[in-house]
């Protein structure tokens, strides 16, 4: 059964984004050169768990690479981690500046509503 295109040429964009060859990735999922050739091309499922491991390699979430859209889980994770060694006078101006860019944003959209 055939994958859908965008999803082929994402794998394609991110094995590039990375220097690697199909040989390489094929090493990785333990599989023929040709399967990545089929799988960019369109030809080729790819497996839950060969998603996984184009996940690891690529350096991109699950979600990403099958939805095209970048959810940062990572990134998240990172600035929670980085939230909570802030002294508490820090985190209290870091909040409060969040809490002021949201009202702005939902300002804003009442505005556009409304027009």
């Amino acid at each position: 059964m055939a994958i859908d295109m965008d999803l082929a040429k994402r794998l394609k964009t991110y094995r590039n984004f990375k220097h690697l060859t199909q040989k390489e990735v094929a090493a990785h999922l333990e599989v023929p050169h040709s399967a990545i050739s089929d799988i960019e091309n369109g030809k080729r499922d790819v497996t839950v768990g060969e998603l996984k491991i184009l996940s690891h390699l690529y350096g991109r979430s699950v979600e990403e690479i099958m939805s095209g859209k970048k959810y940062d889980y990572y990134n998240i994770a990172n600035i929670a981690r980085l939230l909570t060694e802030l002294p508490d006078e820090d985190l209290k101006e870091v909040m409060f500046i969040i809490e002021y860019k949201r009202k702005r944003l939902e300002e804003k959209s009442k505005t556009v509503n409304h027009d």
